[in-house]
């Protein structure tokens, strides 16, 4: 296997280190005779899964031994992949060892070192539920862990994945594609899981005969993808990778991948990023050309001509928001905040900050305000910490896409005194923000993450009773009263 090469790096996400969070991803990659592999596993974010940092490593480590095992066991035996039928059987068999050695490797891990108190209580009170059953001994909810892995050999290359996270094909034609095919139960920040009772049977694969063996393969975390606003930039990202292996080689775009990784989480998802690869860097040389061609045709620096939908736009806001919203651990939030404002006083630039306020803000404030419900309401007393800021920096391109790919115009020099006439592009981004305020709400993230329903305002500076149509629409519930009460005095 000289001809390919692996490589994987891990970087905390930019959230885990403001909120002093350990990383919760894994990678590997190996290299020998035989063949190269790369894993990735992404344990989840949500406190409750209080050792999950350990069982993403532990499933990489586990993917390793079993997909080596099974390597020697098809040693000569290659043919036996030739028919579907036993292809899949074969496949199923090496998914249910990895799993049975992962069980057993948090077993060990929980016998030997039991829940601590410290860990019990660091759960937070909404997840009460979860201190109770890991007191009674229950232990394998708390290692949750999503996985992906791939094996190139040299008559052969598969790949294998649980949960969600993106495999991606760069082809000697210049084409990038996802050979696993998405799971239908990866919705937002719910994930399939090496946890859950059915994982047996969830595993997605994919199979390569040699001839069709590609250049290039990577896998990445969904703090990789959530970076990038759809899959088509996903792609770009992975082919310039690509590009860059033939052109530079493979030490020095190794390096350059492990510092692209912190720009990645700190411009993009916050979450923790973990990219892996296996790459054929001769194959690529003799197709730059194809590669090249390629990623001139789909660039993505000039975004003119990319269509970026309201649903696009939406999608990725909401799991923006989610993210940051289940970065936040002080108890006593009663509001987040949705402040809307155009950048630089451009009305072709809308942005909206996410923010929250929290009662003791708020009685610190109430003797220096005109009454109580606007030391409450009025966001001059509030905190305004700007926790995410989206249409400035890099998400600046993709409001601009959006703006233009629904026929409004755009203008990158306007200013105050063209609001009038780019009125309607303000009014559809606050529906936009509305539609993800209900969706947090319908959904029961609100609920979940504060267990309780609270408000999410959209709004500026302006109180008036237009500020409180939008809001009623995009709450639909009694928290946002009192603030629709203000607005309305006002």
């Amino acid at each position: 296997m000289n001809n390919y090469s692996s490589f994987s790096h891990t970087v905390i996400g930019s959230f885990h280190v403001k909120k002093g969070i350990v990383c919760q991803d894994c990678s590997m990659s190996v290299n020998n005779d035989k063949y190269s592999f790369v894993a990735v596993a992404d344990g989840h974010g949500s406190p409750q899964y209080i050792r999950t940092d350990r069982g993403s490593r532990f499933a990489v480590e586990c993917a390793f031994e079993c997909a080596d095992e099974f390597m020697d066991i098809m040693d000569g035996a290659e043919i036996l992949l030739d028919s579907e039928k036993k292809r899949s059987k074969l496949f199923a068999f090496l998914w249910r060892n990895v799993v049975s050695l992962w069980y057993d490797r948090i077993a060990d891990d929980y016998i030997n070192n039991p829940f601590t108190d410290e860990e019990l209580n660091r759960i937070p009170d909404e997840f009460a539920d979860y201190r109770q059953y890991y007191k009674e001994g229950n232990f394998l909810i708390a290692y949750g862990t999503t996985l992906e892995f791939f094996v190139v050999a040299e008559e052969f290359a598969f790949g294998v994945q649980i949960g969600d996270g993106k495999c991606v094909i760069v082809a000697d034609d210049g084409s990038a594609y996802s050979p696993i095919p998405d799971d239908p139960c990866c919705n937002g920040n719910v994930t399939t899981s090496m946890c859950q009772d059915n994982v047996n049977s969830v595993a997605r694969f994919c199979y390569f005969e040699k001839e069709a063996v590609p250049p290039a393969v990577f896998l990445g975390t969904d703090g990789v993808d959530k970076s990038c606003w759809n899959e088509e930039q996903l792609y770009d990202l992975y082919r310039e990778l690509a590009i860059k292996f033939a052109e530079s080689g493979f030490e020095e775009t190794s390096i350059y991948i492990a510092n692209l990784l912190p720009e990645i989480t700190a411009n993009g998802s916050g979450d923790d990023v973990s990219c892996a690869g296996i790459v054929n860097i001769e194959v690529l040389k003799k197709c730059i050309e194809e590669l090249k061609d390629s990623a001139e045709e789909d660039s993505c620096d000039d975004k003119h001509d990319i269509f970026v939908s309201t649903e696009d736009i939406k999608g990725l806001m909401s799991v923006l928001i989610e993210d940051t919203i289940s970065s936040w651990e002080e108890p006593d939030i009663y509001a987040l905040s949705l402040f809307v404002y155009d950048d630089e006083d451009n009305p072709c630039k809308p942005t909206a900050v996410l923010g929250y306020n929290t009662e003791s803000e708020y009685m610190k404030n109430i003797s220096i305000a005109d009454s109580e419900q606007e030391a409450r309401w009025n966001y001059i007393f509030w905190l305004q910490n700007n926790e995410l800021s989206f249409g400035t920096d890099d998400t600046a391109r993709i409001v601009r896409q959006w703006i233009i790919s629904c026929g409004y115009p755009y203008n990158e020099d306007a200013d105050s005194s063209d609001i009038e006439r780019y009125s309607a592009i303000t009014t559809a981004f606050t529906e936009l923000l509305a539609d993800i305020v209900q969706n947090l709400h319908s959904s029961g993230f609100i609920e979940k993450t504060f267990g309780k329903d609270i408000p999410v305002l959209i709004h500026n500076l302006d109180y008036n009773i237009k500020t409180a149509e939008i809001n009623l629409f995009a709450n639909c519930s009694d928290s946002v009263r009192d603030f629709v009460n203000f607005c309305k005095s006002t």
